[in-house]
């Protein structure tokens, strides 16, 4: 039998430096919180460029470099690449000092 363990998201740890920038210390990430973090960032910061529009995701990749190092500082940085009148096409990339950990793509329908 398999054991498993709930997912945390220490969503309330990001201190967010502009509309497109945040940080937190890393405590025992794995990959896939790191890419929630980053996939959260990421919404925010579109959800910010809408002016009320509500960005709802329907394709989220993720290519991982590295893992966290725990006690350690992560950035989160995000940016749009693209925007039509239904569509938001954004990424964004976590390091952690000069190594890079993952990157996001994510595109989302206005809605």
């Amino acid at each position: 039998m398999t054991h498993h363990t709930d997912l945390i998201l220490p969503i309330s740890q990001l201190q967010f430096d502009g509309d497109n920038t945040a940080r937190a210390t890393a405590a025992n990430w794995d990959v896939i919180q790191t890419g929630a973090l980053l996939q959260h960032v990421i919404r925010t910061h579109t959800s910010r460029e809408l002016d009320g529009g509500k960005p709802l995701a329907v394709s989220v990749t993720f290519d991982v470099s590295d893992p966290a190092i725990d006690g350690d500082e992560v950035t989160f940085e995000s940016r749009i690449d693209r925007r039509t009148r239904t569509l938001v096409f954004a990424s964004g990339i976590a390091t952690q000092g000069a190594r890079h950990l993952l990157k996001a793509t994510v595109v989302f329908r206005i809605g």
